[in-house]
Parts: C-alpha cells; structure tokens; sequence
C-alpha cells in the first residue's frame, strides 16, 4: 500500500515537472516589453509576459498543433499552425510591432475616418503626436529572425498580425 502511495505520488511530482511548456521574450523598441497576454486559441489558460518581457505557457498536454496568441497594448500576433515537437519549444526574441507614429502635421491632413483610428502622444501636456492603428511602424517583423520577415497578414479592422509557424520555424 505504502508502496503504491509512493509511487503515485512520484508520477505526479515527475508529470508536473516534464510539461510542455512554450517560451520567449518580448521587446518593443528595444526595451523589455511587459503585460503582454499570451495563450493558446480555444484555451483558457493565459500568462503574462514579466517585467523583463519574459514568458512561459505550459502546451496543453496532447497537443502537437495550435495557434499560439500574443496581445496587448491594441495589437494581436496571431501565429498560425504552430507545431510541438519538443516538451520545450522555445521562441526566442519577439520584437512586438508598433503602431505607425504621425505628427500633428500628418494628423491634419487624415480623413475624419482615419482621425477616428488616431490615439494622442503625450509628454506631461506636450502633444507629441500621434498613435496611427492603421499602419504598423515598420513593414516587416522580427521574430528571433536574422532576416526581416514580411510575409504576414495586417487586419486593420481587428488590430491583428497574422502569420505562419512555418515562415519562421526555421528561423537563425
């Protein structure tokens, strides 16, 4: 009996221990990039990056494919078909996209429609300009990738990156 107890207690601690788990880190600009909720589609389990823009999401046991999600501060990446090979699978470097900077000259000449997609830059009372949610910053990401990558989908509409694990699984 004591034997048995044992046991199942060891099953326990040692399954606790080789979980799967997906892991990385978030930057924007450079600098450690905090808040950022990260999950799995269809799942109610959800981690946040640190302070240090660290994270780790345990991969739901009997999973070898999903769409892993990263959302915060108004935009999505949404990285499609990501495949477990591995019990850890880590993502490296994520450089979290920006929205497009405008000024207050930029600004002027926008549509009303496109003021709506407009949010202030503040320093103290300064206006500073613009956060444009329309466009991203920059027309490529870098996501733990020597080379810039380009081929994703930008919805304007739901804020939200979309691409394929396979474009950067084999990233260097």
């Amino acid at each position: 009996m004591r034997k048995t107890l044992y046991i199942s207690i060891l099953i326990l601690v040692f399954s606790g221990i080789a979980n799967a788990q997906i892991s990385g880190q978030l930057f924007q600009d450079e600098s450690e990039f905090p808040g950022v909720q990260i999950y799995f589609k269809n799942s109610d389990k959800k981690v946040e990056s640190d302070f240090d823009g660290y994270f780790k999401l345990e991969i739901p046991s009997g999973i070898k494919k999903n769409d892993l999600i990263l959302s915060g501060y108004g935009i999505t990446i949404e990285i499609k078909n990501l495949e477990f090979d591995t019990t850890k699978l880590d993502l490296g470097k994520i450089e979290f996209p920006a929205f497009k900077i405008i000024d207050i000259d930029e600004f002027g000449k926008l549509t009303k429609l496109e003021k709506q997609n407009c949010y202030p830059i503040y320093c103290w009372t300064d206006l500073l300009g613009y956060s444009y949610t329309n466009e991203l910053e920059n027309e490529f990401l870098t996501l733990n990738c020597k080379e810039k990558i380009t081929e994703f989908e930008f919805n304007q509409i739901a804020k939200t990156i979309t691409l394929d694990w396979n474009t950067i699984k084999n990233c260097e």
